[in-house]
C-alpha cells in the first residue's frame, strides 16, 4: 500500500504536519489532539494495540497521563454528545515510535526528518548568531582602539575627544557586561603570592573600628552565630594540601561573597563585607593599580555588594567571576 498523502494543518501560531488526507484533528492549547479511534486510523492498528502502547507509556513514566490526556465533548454517530478522551501530540509521537506497522514506520521516518531539520536549522541559526556577535565584539574593540588613536590628533574637536576618551575608558566594562550576558565570563589569572592572612580576631577589631568611626548602634557587628568565623576560615580552606582559592583575588572575592551572603550579623552585613574586602586587598598590596588608581572604585564596590546580596545561591559562580574580572589588572 502506498504511503498516504501528507496534509498540512495550520493555525495562527504555526503549523503541524500529519498523515492522512481525511483526518480531522483538534487544535487546543497549541497542540494536536487525537482520540483513540483516530490514532487507530492514523497508524492502521487495532484500538487494543494503541491502548496497550499508551498503557506502557504511562506505566514506564515516559509521559504523565494527566499532562497529555484530556476529555472533549464529541458528537457520536447517534447524534448524542459524549466526553471522549483525546491524546496530545506528545502521546501521538510516543505511540508512533512504538507501533509496529507500515504507517508507523512512515510516521517515524517523517518525525525523524522533521526533528533533524529543526535541529540542523536551529544549530545553523545559533552558529550564525554567535559568529555575528563575535564579529561585532571584534569590530567594537577595533573601533575603540582606532578612536583612541584619533583622540590624540590635534585637529579633532575637544568635544569629540571627550566622547572618544569616555568610550575608551569604559571599553573593558562594556566587554565584561557583554561576556556576562552571553555567559562567557572566565576566571582570569590572579596574584599567586599571598602576603597577608586575615584572622577572625583581626576582623573583629576592624568591625570595632567601623562602629567607632560611624557611631553605630550595638546591633552593628553583633554576631548571630558562628557564621562569620566560618566565612573567614572558608577563604583559606584546602583540598589535598592545596588552597581551594589559590590567588589573592579569589580569596578576596569569596570573602566579599561569604560575609555578604551568610548574613552573620544582626546589622551591618554589607558594610562589614565591603570593608573587609577592601582591607584585604590593601594589606596584600593589590588595592591600587600601578598608576595609583583604585582597582575597584566606590560605586563599583557598592554595586558589587548589592548584586551579591540580591543574587540567588545558584548564581554564586557568576558573581565571583564578575568580581574577579573587575579586579583584573
Amino acid at each position: 500500500m502506498a504511503p498516504k498523502k501528507l496534509m498540512k494543518i495550520e493555525d495562527s501560531r504555526g503549523q503541524v504536519v500529519l498523515y492522512k488526507n481525511r483526518l480531522e484533528v483538534r487544535l487546543v492549547k497549541d497542540t494536536v489532539w487525537l482520540s483513540l479511534n483516530q490514532m487507530s486510523d492514523l497508524f492502521e492498528r487495532d484500538k487494543s494495540v494503541i491502548s496497550r502502547h499508551l498503557h506502557n507509556i504511562f506505566k514506564e513514566s515516559e509521559l504523565k497521563r494527566n499532562s497529555v490526556v484530556a476529555k472533549f465533548a464529541t458528537t457520536g454517530t447517534d447524534g448524542k454528545i459524549y466526553q471522549v478522551e483525546y491524546f496530545s501530540l506528545d502521546a501521538i509521537i510516543s505511540v508512533g515510535y512504538r507501533v509496529n506497522s507500515k504507517q508507523g514506520t512512515q510516521f517515524r521516518i517523517w518525525a525523524t526528518n522533521v526533528l533533524r531539520r529543526y535541529l540542523l536549522d536551529g544549530y545553523t541559526l545559533n552558529e550564525k548568531k554567535l559568529r555575528v556577535q563575535s564579529e561585532k565584539i571584534c569590530n567594537l574593540r577595533e573601533a575603540v582602539r582606532l578612536l583612541g588613536n584619533i583622540a590624540s590628533l590635534e585637529d579633532v574637536p575637544d568635544e569629540s575627544k571627550g566622547i572618544i576618551r569616555i568610550i575608551e575608558e569604559y571599553s573593558r566594562a562594556l566587554n565584561i557586561l557583554d561576556d556576562f550576558d552571553h555567559q562567557r565570563l572566565a576566571t582570569p589569572a590572579g596574584t599567586q603570592k599571598v602576603k597577608y592572612e586575615l584572622t577572625y580576631e583581626e576582623a573583629k577589631n576592624i568591625i570595632s573600628e567601623i562602629k567607632v568611626r560611624f557611631k553605630d548602634s550595638p546591633l552593628v557587628g553583633q554576631e548571630k552565630d558562628s557564621g562569620f568565623k566560618s566565612s573567614i576560615g572558608a577563604i583559606y580552606q584546602t583540598f589535598g594540601k592545596k588552597d581551594v582559592y589559590s590567588t589573592i583575588e579569589e580569596k578576596a572575592a569569596h570573602l566579599l561573597y561569604f560575609v555578604t551572603k551568610n548574613h552573620s550579623f544582626v546589622d551591618g552585613n554589607k558594610r562589614i563585607a565591603a570593608t573587609l574586602f577592601v582591607y584585604f586587598l590593601q594589606r596584600n598590596d593589590i588595592l591600587l593599580c600601578l598608576d595609583g588608581s583604585k582597582r575597584i572604585d566606590e560605586n563599583t564596590l557598592i554595586t558589587l555588594t548589592l548584586m551579591i546580596a540580591a543574587s540567588k545561591l545558584t548564581e554564586k559562580d557568576i558573581m565571583i567571576k564578575v568580581v574577579l574580572n573587575l579586579l583584573k589588572k
